[in-house]
């Protein structure tokens, strides 16, 4: 039936590359890779490989957040697929490149078992297998969220193999949870090594798979209530005591509160301008193209916030000047660079929120000296950029992943992506805590979130009583806490929310299809897209029977 047997989806790496901060680049090529990994040193290589390949998994923003009611397409276009679902089709490649660099993270951590059970024995090898048992169990998590039902494959390849069984969405949930709470076991309550992994994030990330399976139709109000178990072991009744602002500010990757995340390093990228994340390259606007000279980041003018996103803040939030550069001065980094003498530096750009009612004029004069030449950008829907959007600088940039180390351009940015932090885990602990019927404990935990966010004097403005909590509520307090981080879709398609809010809050998908009478979720046969697709070549490639999802 094939002329060739193919080895489906699995690229195992002929050398790979170890490091310190989970990369640092090693040439062992001239040494037989099965040999090198069962020495200590080479096994720890491997490892580390394993970590860094979430790098690869979180190098486009796309599938993370696009389609969602908190961003929309700026001056530049979106991958149209994944932003719109009309003509999201199996071919996407953004789809394709997602399920492939996560079935190839999948096999390295699948060699770096095999080999945990041959290296030599030391007090490090347990802890190890509980890390790569998390790490892929994660990805497992990733993927079941995105396509449902995947193959679990948990043997290490070396011969092409013609054909895999798709497990279903049911069997993968408690394939993760299976492996997570084995990892549990093995990894250390806290480590000096900062970014590997711990029980700690074994436990938030135990509750976000229990409430993430609460939803399904599998699951049951056990999951709900076992989820909040786990993020309250999490949390471990440690208080947010980071301000917003400093918890987000450049070089504070290791805060306490960071539960895990993608390590980079300046020493271990190829180039200064190759190999680090963009994260800092998407939300917000093009700023021009002299920022290498005049000193501010590269921005893509894709991914913009919508107006939902700076609607749901309030005066008394004080996240809303962490997360958006809301005076920008002459020299964009000047922010940092002169942080002690920003009171006397000039602003060159005032995005003006929809609270401050003073008059231009007034505000002006507030600090005539710094001010006179600023131009103000009152609050409108001009902040929602879109393809129209002719002027630079014309949004309010989103400021927290900022990095004034790395070079003008997109993949530079040796800031770590976090992936699990404590304000976080207080929100998952709050929703889990709702879906179980305690709307009382949910307020609270949120209330947590709103005591640190609120400004100086506001903390009674900012706090809620149980019967304020809905899943509404909980979505835009996790979108007032995490934008620009990579959750959103997740989070609506968890919550069942994906077609309402997309319909209610994103420009794009609102005007181009809804306003016309088509809904761009459905899709072939009746079936919803809600699910991302199996790629084709998954499909094709597979010499067993391999279902397509609903839609598609």
């Amino acid at each position: 039936m094939k002329n060739q047997l193919i080895l489906l989806l699995f690229v195992l790496l002929a050398s790979l590359t170890g490091c310190k901060k989970f990369l640092e680049e090693d040439n062992k090529s001239n040494i037989i890779a099965d040999e090198y990994y069962l020495t200590t040193e080479g096994y720890e290589k491997l490892v580390n490989s394993a970590y860094g390949s979430l790098r690869s998994v979180y190098s486009s923003p796309y599938l993370f957040t696009a389609g969602t009611d908190m961003y929309v397409e700026g001056r530049t276009a979106q991958p149209a697929g994944v932003s719109e679902y009309q003509n999201l089709n199996p071919d996407d490649p953004e789809v394709q490149n997602f399920y492939t660099e996560l079935y190839k993270a999948v096999q390295l951590c699948n060699t770096a078992l095999h080999f945990n059970d041959l290296t030599a024995s030391n007090a490090n090898t347990p802890i190890r297998k509980g890390e790569i048992k998390f790490i892929r169990a994660y990805y497992y998590f990733l993927m079941v969220q995105t396509f449902g039902g995947v193959s679990i494959v948990t043997d290490r390849i070396t011969e092409p193999v013609e054909q895999f069984k798709r497990n279903t969405a049911e069997e993968t949930y408690a394939f993760v949870i299976s492996e997570m709470t084995e990892a549990l076991g093995l990894v250390p309550e806290t480590t000096t090594d900062f970014g590997r992994v711990t029980k700690r994030a074994v436990r938030h990330f135990l509750a976000k798979v229990h409430l993430t399976r609460g939803y399904e139709t599998f699951g049951t109000t056990a999951d709900f209530s076992t989820a909040a178990t786990f993020a309250d072991a999490a949390i471990a009744g440690k208080t947010l005591t980071t301000s917003f602002e400093n918890l987000f500010y450049p070089g504070n990757e290791k805060d306490p509160e960071i539960i895990f995340s993608i390590q980079f390093d300046l020493a271990t990228l190829p180039s200064a301008t190759t190999g680090g994340n963009t994260q800092a390259a998407f939300f917000g606007p093009y700023g021009g193209g002299s920022g290498a000279t005049q000193g501010y980041p590269y921005r893509a003018y894709v991914l913009v916030p919508s107006m939902y996103t700076f609607d749901t803040f309030t005066e008394n939030d004080a996240r809303f000047d962490a997360t958006f550069m809301v005076n920008l001065y002459q020299r964009y980094y000047d922010y940092y660079d002169k942080s002690a003498d920003r009171a006397n530096l000039n602003i060159r750009f005032y995005y003006k929120p929809k609270w401050d009612l003073t008059t231009d004029a007034a505000w002006r004069a507030q600090d005539p000296a710094r001010r006179a030449t600023t131009t103000i950008i009152p609050y409108s829907k001009v902040w929602e950029a879109s393809r129209n959007t002719v002027a630079d600088n014309a949004t309010p940039a989103v400021k927290k992943f900022d990095d004034p180390k790395a070079q003008f351009g997109g993949a530079t940015s040796t800031r770590d992506l976090f992936l699990a932090r404590l304000g976080e885990t207080y929100l998952i602990a709050a929703e889990a805590n709702f879906k179980a019927g305690n709307a009382a404990i949910a307020a609270q935990r949120i209330n947590e979130v709103r005591r640190r966010a609120a400004k100086p004097g506001k903390v009674a403005e900012m706090t809620i009583a149980a019967g304020n909590v809905s899943i509404d509520f909980i979505l835009d307090e996790r979108a007032r806490e995490l934008v620009g981080e990579y959750h959103r879709w997740f989070d609506l398609k968890r919550t069942g929310t994906l077609m309402t809010r997309t319909k209610l809050y994103n420009r794009d998908i609102k005007t181009n299809w809804f306003d016309k009478g088509i809904n761009p979720f459905l899709g072939a046969g009746g079936g919803f897209k809600v699910l991302r697709p199996i790629p084709s070549k998954a499909i094709d490639l597979n010499a067993g029977s391999f279902s397509q999802n609903p839609g598609y």
